[in-house]
């Protein structure tokens, strides 16, 4: 294990709340616990960036967790504890580019898809979404075609709906629901389903608001007869090197649910497509899915 990982772990196993990468430090010099070769002006920046890289690639495999922006505790303290959940921070968008995504074979797919459907069940094409490109590789190839997720929450009140996150591919307006990406480490032998795509919408859900993966488990729950669909949609640039898979969600307290959302983007629980008088004020995702929705191609739970 990595130096900086011991010297957490030391620490965070005596503490019985967490703390920032400079009160770990700190902390590990009173407990003599650093060792003569790590020496520098900023050791807590290289601590933190350590312990990010961490729980970012090991994921559920972590022993550390983040509780809040720059305070980490133990995994195991919040498995025990009770009072604390796992906080998921944000990610930059040069990070973004950094881990893998199912890509198939663009000729591959386009046969499956039968001269262009635009909406098809995921089940008869996941078969060719064999392959890890990372997303920096995948996005420019034109031989691939990669996965992504729009995250639908609906409840009585009607679909979450969003501005747009700022610079999304498929261009501004009103967003249904959350875009994200699905990753080729989402599914492992945790998974409940072969894809994690349970787990890349929640973790969607965490990235684009404050709330905690706990929290969002508490007031979401995956919608039991849904079938997993997906449309084709081009993105501002007419490049169309992604499929997009629909999943929804349902919310029991939309109230407290949409707090948790920046007011930036405007949130709000709207119904489709009943309150949608003029789809041009939607990104293209959206308003493909409106379509659909008003010609009862897809149907909203």
């Amino acid at each position: 294990m990595n130096s900086y990982l011991k010297i957490s772990q030391a620490v965070l196993s005596k503490s019985r709340q967490p703390l920032t990468a400079r009160e770990i430090l700190d902390a590990a010099y009173r407990l003599q616990l650093v060792p003569d070769h790590l020496f520098g002006k900023t050791q807590h920046k290289t601590l933190h960036a350590r312990l990010c890289e961490d729980i970012l690639h090991n994921r559920r495999a972590s022993l550390f967790a983040r509780t809040a922006p720059g305070r980490f505790s133990l995994a195991s303290r919040l498995e025990t504890g009770g009072s604390r959940s796992e906080y998921i921070a944000p990610q930059r968008s040069y990070q973004l580019k950094q881990f893998d995504v199912l890509c198939a074979d663009r000729e591959e797919l386009d046969s499956a898809l039968q001269g262009g459907m635009e909406l098809v069940e995921f089940s008869s094409i996941a078969p060719r979404f064999r392959r890890q490109v990372p997303l920096r590789i995948a996005e420019k190839d034109s031989r691939l075609v990669y996965l992504r997720l729009l995250v639908m929450i609906c409840s009585n009140s009607g679909l979450l709906t969003l501005a747009a996150m700022d610079g999304s591919e498929f261009g501004t307006g009103r967003a249904i629901g959350l875009l994200g990406l699905l990753r080729g480490s989402d599914a492992d032998l945790f998974s409940d389903e072969p894809y994690g795509i349970d787990l890349a919408a929640r973790r969607t859900i965490a990235e684009q608001s404050s709330a905690s993966v706990r929290r969002i488990r508490e007031l979401t729950r995956r919608h039991p007869e849904q079938t997993l669909r997906c449309i084709r949609v081009a993105d501002a640039h007419s490049r169309n090197n992604s499929v997009i898979l629909l999943v929804q969600y349902r919310c029991e307290k939309p109230d407290e649910f949409i707090r948790f959302f920046p007011a930036s983007r405007a949130p709000r629980w709207t119904r489709v497509p009943a309150e949608i008088n003029d789809i041009s004020t939607l990104e293209r995702v959206s308003s493909r899915f409106v379509e659909l929705a008003a010609n009862g191609a897809v149907a909203i739970a």
